[in-house]
């Protein structure tokens, strides 16, 4: 039997080992300047997204307190699965959405809005990097994609269901069916929440949608709403630090010109026909977003 002063010993050593011991974040430390909460769902309208954004500002956030390690380790497969199937500047892009996304979290993302639904960041950190790191599977010309059944749907649909069906088979017990279903939504309309006027979106897929259509076309975009918004959001020091590290460059712009051109070719009614016609033009004409 263990006399009473090494039973005490051992006590000490529990309790200094269980006081210095911390569980598995999914979150780095610069989630305490977040809301521990956002609204779940915003309105589609710009105007009216702005005007419950109440403390929006773009706010400089170096691109170190935007990583999150632990999400995109624990998500891992499916930044693998990106990887495989699409090129360099796509997966760059999808990146950049994702830390774009998170900035505009930092720059006064609507939270606690009386009588509407929150979600906590660690889920809505989750969905966002899901949603954006898969949005754009559905232009891989990989032959998984090619031959898939629904690639006779426009890019944005079959990404959808490609996503929920790796994230079904993926993360069986980390995903409900809630999550799976917002991010599918999310990556099924990207292209077309920005065009919708009345009506809400839910977090992720405002921003999954906004943050594309950013990387698109700057903080000029497509109409002066856009370029408000994202004025309002989005630190220029912020972008061009997350540009140096992933850059943007006139590759993409030259590929994603190129791709939707032959969208319209060949399904002259794929979503993206929907499109202000000036899309390919602004597209073309942005190099670096910081200086757009």
């Amino acid at each position: 039997m263990m006399s009473k002063s090494i039973v005490a010993i051992f006590a000490v050593f529990v309790a200094t080992v269980a006081a210095n011991t911390h569980p598995i974040k999914l979150v780095n430390n610069t989630t305490s300047t977040l809301p521990k909460t956002f609204d779940a769902f915003v309105p589609s309208n710009i105007s009216e997204f702005l005007a419950r954004a109440t403390d929006a500002q773009p706010r400089f956030v170096p691109l170190t307190e935007l990583r999150h390690p632990g999400i995109e380790n624990a998500y891992k497969p499916s930044s693998d699965l990106a990887k495989k199937l699409e090129t360099e500047p796509i997966l760059d892009h999808s990146l950049r959405m994702y830390y774009f996304s998170l900035l505009i979290l930092h720059s006064g993302f609507p939270s606690d809005t009386p009588g509407v639904p929150q979600i906590t960041r660690e889920e809505l950190l989750k969905r966002v990097f899901l949603a954006c790191i898969l949005h754009d599977v559905g232009l891989s010309n990989d032959e998984f994609v090619l031959n898939h059944p629904a690639h006779a749907m426009s890019f944005e649909l079959q990404g959808g269901i490609l996503a929920y069906e790796h994230l079904l088979e993926t993360y069986p017990s980390k995903l409900n069916a809630d999550e799976v279903g917002d991010i599918a939504q999310g990556i099924m309309l990207h292209t077309l929440n920005p065009t919708f006027t009345s009506g809400a979106a839910s977090a992720a897929n405002f921003l999954v949608a906004q943050s594309a259509l950013f990387d698109l076309g700057g903080y000029g975009s497509l109409s002066p709403d856009f370029a408000k918004l994202f004025g309002a959001l989005l630190s220029r020091d912020s972008v061009r630090e997350i540009e140096a590290a992933y850059p943007h460059g006139a590759v993409i712009s030259e590929e994603f010109v190129t791709d939707i051109e032959g969208m319209l070719k060949q399904k002259p009614n794929c979503l993206l026909s929907h499109a202000p016609p000036n899309l390919l033009e602004v597209i073309g004409s942005v190099i670096n977003l910081a200086d757009s």
